[in-house]
């Protein structure tokens, strides 16, 4: 389960402390020449059992408590914490390529810096230009735009990481995964490689002149997270701690929508998990009907509707056409508890 608030549980993990080595045996010679700060380089002799290495330092060795990941040969940099009683020590840097706590710390420097930008609520862009529902002609199947939507939302890259586990775990194709934008971003790579350029008009997501420096000094890191990719791990991390998300884009041929969708957390009712709610708002601006805005929240026991129109024809002609709606919801057994048509 997540934690109730992200960033502050990131800005914790990146300002605390590293975890303390102490040497195992006695360093009562190395005392006199070590004070508190004081940064120095050991080199890893062997490893005594799980955890315990014998480690080199300053002409001496000492048997020390590493993480697991570090194998003989490796050469650690080391920061004096204290001296009494007992010599211990930070481990700064290592040439292990493996995740060691100050990498682990780094990364959630780099997460917690990117979660603090300003941003209202992530806006997911449609991919491209081409519309949900593309038959220009044809009015759409709602069964089958509802699942264009999903595929839309879907795809947008928000949800990478769980769809990745998805693929190893066989339930999701790599035709499938290719056609996320963190995949687009390796094809444009390669396709403008002989230029050595990605054009701004190209990317699915882009940062606000305002947090452009933001971003720019996170992605100066040295973790390998693409500066592209940037604005969108910050649009995953502010969809973890605010539940929402909105997405804009062409729903058919030349009708634009702007689409949020808001979950409320699995913690949030803990003794009722089965009232657990989502609600979706969706505005449009329909050549006939005129503006229209739509907020719908789900809960286990049904749906509740509330339609806002700007035309008083339009608000009557839902008001009309509600009990053809209860009935089409009931087929999908899904029951309509509560209904309201307003003039906006």
């Amino acid at each position: 389960m997540l934690p109730a608030n992200l960033i502050s549980a990131l800005q914790v993990f990146s300002r605390s402390g590293k975890p303390p080595i102490e040497t195992t045996i006695d360093a009562s010679n190395l005392v006199t020449k070590l004070e508190p700060g004081q940064q120095l380089q050991g080199s890893v002799q062997s490893k005594v059992s799980d955890g315990l290495f014998k480690v080199q330092v300053a002409g001496q060795t000492l048997q020390m408590r590493l993480p697991g990941n570090i194998q003989s040969g490796d050469v650690i940099k080391l920061e004096v914490i204290a001296t009494q009683p007992r010599i211990t020590f930070s481990m700064v840097a290592s040439t292990n390529p493996l995740s060691t706590p100050e990498q682990i710390g780094a990364t959630a420097r780099i997460l917690s810096n990117l979660a603090e930008l300003p941003l209202e609520r992530p806006i997911v862009q449609q991919l491209g230009n081409k519309a949900v529902w593309g038959a220009e002609q044809q009015a759409p199947d709602t069964k089958l735009l509802a699942g264009a939507l999903r595929d839309a939302l879907g795809n947008s890259g928000l949800f990478y990481e769980s769809h990745q586990a998805q693929w190893i775990r066989g339930e999701r194709s790599t035709a499938q995964l290719l056609v996320e934008p963190q995949n687009q971003l390796t094809d444009k790579r390669l396709s403008s490689s002989n230029t050595n350029q990605i054009t701004q008009s190209d990317e699915l997501y882009s940062p606000t002149p305002s947090s452009a420096s933001h971003v720019k000094s996170a992605g100066e890191s040295n973790l390998s997270i693409a500066r592209e990719l940037l604005p969108l791990v910050q649009q995953q991390l502010h969809t973890l701690e605010t539940h929402q998300l909105t997405w804009i884009g062409q729903v058919w041929p030349g009708q634009e929508m702007q689409w949020e969708v808001q979950g409320q957390p699995e913690h949030h009712h803990a003794q009722q998990q089965d009232e657990r709610q989502w609600s979706t708002e969706m505005e449009l601006a329909l050549p006939k009907l005129g503006d229209i805005h739509a907020r719908l929240v789900f809960a286990e026991s049904g749906l509740r509707l509330v339609l806002h129109a700007a035309d008083s024809t339009t608000v009557e002609l839902f008001n009309r056409a509600l009990p053809k709606l209860k009935n089409s919801l009931a087929d999908a057994d899904i029951p309509l508890i509560a209904a309201v048509v307003e003039k906006s």
